[in-house]
């Protein structure tokens, strides 16, 4: 499979908890890159974001997650929109105006850039 990356941005979050029925670890964010879809080809090979993770303590359970140092997520471009937004949305609860006024003025920089 060909695909050729438009954007790659570095990511630095703090920890994060992903958390399945059997075991739970701490990652951390590592970088996002969205990738081009094929042209001709776009079905099978549609544009989509991926966002990389480091895990950061060892699996309890080697048999869940054994020797597992990096996780990924890959969305589709529509589902890396929604999610981004529900994030930010539910991430400025307790924002001031002027937070919030500066966060969406990043957003917009953001765009333009990678746009």
């Amino acid at each position: 499979m060909k695909t050729k990356q438009l954007l790659t941005q570095a990511l630095a979050t703090g920890e994060i908890t992903v958390i399945s029925n059997h075991a739970s670890i701490t990652v951390a964010g590592t970088q996002v890159a969205r990738v081009e879809e094929i042209p001709g080809c776009e079905q099978e090979n549609p544009s989509m974001v991926h966002v990389d993770f480091e895990v950061k303590n060892p699996s309890c359970q080697p048999e869940v997650l054994d020797n597992t140092k990096d996780l990924g997520l890959i969305l589709e471009l529509n589902d890396a929109v929604e999610l981004g937004l529900l994030l930010v949305a539910m991430g400025m609860e307790h924002k001031t105006p002027k937070e919030i006024e500066a966060t969406m003025m990043q957003l917009s920089e953001l765009i333009d850039q990678f746009a």
